[in-house]
């Protein structure tokens, strides 16, 4: 899926300000230490894991990865599903709103994308190990 400038919008869940600017999806991010922080430019395509971020913002395979909102700074952990995601609200061009969720683990490929309690796509390699929890906490959600 390729995506256009600007046809696609990204949200965050707290404050639904706009995080992304032409083709880039801008956050703050910190260590799960909080030894490095800055901002990192995520590739809109779900399933592109691309990024941009200073030469020094660099981390290690397995690190966590706090997510924040560059607006509200809002931590955008999606602590409710799993730990280990975030989550922003992406708008399709005909204004369809889906929940994205993606790893907040260095070098994790996984990303979801759900509606109505639904995944509708999931990508990366490491998707397979999120679907039954994923699914679980979905429907334990449904009950509340």
């Amino acid at each position: 899926m390729k995506t256009e400038p600007m046809k696609i919008h990204y949200l965050c869940p707290h404050c639904r300000s706009y995080l992304r600017v032409w083709n880039n999806i801008i956050f703050t991010v910190k260590s799960e230490k909080g030894k490095r922080q800055g901002l990192i430019l995520l590739n809109p395509e779900l399933g592109n894991y691309t990024y941009i971020s200073h030469p020094s913002l660099k981390f290690i395979e397995g690190e966590k990865v706090e997510f924040y909102c560059p607006v509200c700074f809002s931590n955008l952990a999606a602590k409710q599903i799993n730990e280990n995601l975030v989550k922003i609200i992406m708008i399709d061009e005909q204004s369809h709103e889906y929940d994205i969720y993606f790893s907040n683990i260095a070098g994790q490929r996984t990303t979801f994308k759900i509606a109505n309690d639904n995944i509708i796509e999931r990508h990366g390699k490491h998707s397979s190990s999120y679907v039954n929890y994923f699914m679980s906490k979905l429907r334990e959600n449904l009950r509340e």
